[in-house]
């Protein structure tokens, strides 16, 4: 294909990006960048016109908000997304927090039509996407394509819808350079530049081995990213992931499906009524094996069953080993209380003996002994000690009085007749100290 470039910005600018992009349409893109005729005012007039019918990407169907990711994509809003009907991430990525600010907006519908776009940026629009999960259902629609960065985006929401003939995948990331060494040779240029020596490598020679393999690592680091978050997405291994979600190519419909890379057949009003039920379109048009009379079971792969093996394997012997440090700490915290308990039977029991033996009195020791034994308490022994006390004074107050009575004959020296009161008390007292005396 020959290309007469009018306007160099724009075919420099689409030629140096790095994209995620069906080859056709990555084609179709260099040709408008490289158009004959020059874009004139007229021309753009046109298209602003045919854009401002669906400015508004971010549409509404009721309670759900339905944001168009058609075209070409780019990080950025220009020229292409402002009339030739391109999407950028920039603008999906504002109509998304739109959606989710909205509190009348119960669900989110991303209708995908594109065949990819440019590398830089599709993975900040994906986290943004993921993020939404479980704040507001969030699908994704794919009637036709959803290829490239496109399906990148397609995979980061709860549910992925496609249609029957929808073509998903074109995983990979494609860098190219342009080489204008011969034409500047036929003009007689020479370029000369001076790379700073502590920056060998600021710039590659693409017409060595070391140079191509350099460009090379790099478009591989960043297909290495974009098939780790797909595969994340999606829930399965890297390796599935690398060995049947096409490899580069695009599946188609059910085989996408089957793959792991969708999750149902349907059409775009399908899923847009789901969502205004407040259904899982998933739910409702969600791969059916029973209905289909297949399996519904991806085929693993050797090394995804060894992987399987090893991983069930090391659960167990987790499982295991956990079991066994808890018996072992139970056993141990077990013994730990009984030795306690022990102990602390000891300090009781010392505590014990030591306040009856503190309330002990004289003449009380057998009895504290005997306390001791039978293993009444400082209260008991107390208690005991007390009732023996009272009934000591009751005994003598009784002696008292039999002796006073006693000795109510003995004369009081004031020279009554007959003792009285404290008088009499006096004189039993003295006369009974002079029987026990014998003076």
């Amino acid at each position: 294909m020959t290309i007469n470039v009018r306007n160099p910005l724009i075919f420099d600018a689409a030629l140096t990006a790095n994209w995620a992009m069906e080859e056709g349409a990555l084609r179709q893109i260099m040709e408008i960048a490289a158009r004959e005729n020059q874009i004139t005012p007229q021309m753009l007039e046109a298209y602003r016109g045919q854009e401002l019918e669906r400015a508004d990407r971010a549409t509404r169907r009721g309670n759900v908000a339905v944001i168009d990711v058609a075209g070409p994509l780019f990080k950025r809003a220009n020229l292409m997304t402002t009339f030739c009907g391109a999407t950028a991430y920039e603008t999906v990525r504002r109509d998304l927090q739109a959606a989710m600010d909205n509190a009348s907006i119960r669900s989110i519908l991303l209708n995908i039509h594109s065949p990819g776009g440019e590398a830089a940026g599709v993975a900040e629009l994906a986290t943004a996407i993921n993020e939404v999960r479980g704040k507001k259902p969030i699908v994704s629609y794919a009637g036709d394509q959803a290829a490239s960065a496109a399906f990148w985006l397609g995979v980061a929401g709860d549910e992925f819808l496609i249609g029957p003939t929808a073509a998903l995948g074109s995983m990979g990331v494609v860098a190219g350079y342009r080489d204008t060494s011969a034409q500047d040779a036929a003009r007689g240029i020479k370029t000369i530049e001076f790379v700073s020596s502590q920056s060998p490598y600021k710039r590659v020679d693409i017409n060595t081995q070391e140079g191509r393999d350099r460009v090379q690592a790099r478009v591989d680091a960043m297909a290495a990213v974009f098939v780790e978050t797909v595969a994340k997405y999606r829930g399965v291994s890297v390796e599935h992931a690398l060995e049947r979600f096409g490899q580069g190519d695009v599946l188609i419909g059910k085989a996408a499906v089957d793959a792991g890379m969708a999750d149902g057949v349907a059409t775009f009003e399908q899923v847009l009524a789901s969502l205004s039920r407040g259904e899982s379109p998933k739910a409702a048009f969600g791969f059916n094996p029973a209905a289909t009379g297949q399996s519904g079971e991806v085929e693993m792969t050797e090394e995804e069953k060894a992987a399987a093996a090893k991983a069930e394997a090391e659960a167990k012997a987790k499982a295991e080993a956990e079991a066994k440090a808890k018996a072992e700490a139970d056993a141990k915290a077990s013994s730990t209380e009984t030795v306690d308990l022990a102990s602390e039977a000891r300090t009781v029991e010392r505590k014990r003996v030591t306040d009856i033996m503190g309330l002990t009195l004289p003449g009380y020791e057998d009895h504290a002994a005997k306390a001791i034994e039978t293993g009444s308490s400082a209260h008991e022994f107390s208690a005991m000690i007390v009732a023996a006390e009272k009934a000591k004074r009751t005994e003598r107050a009784a002696d008292i009085k039999t002796d006073t009575e006693a000795n109510s004959g003995v004369a009081p020296s004031s020279g009554q007749e007959r003792a009285q009161g404290d008088e009499a008390a006096v004189n039993a007292i003295l006369g009974a100290m002079k029987l026990a005396t014998g003076k």
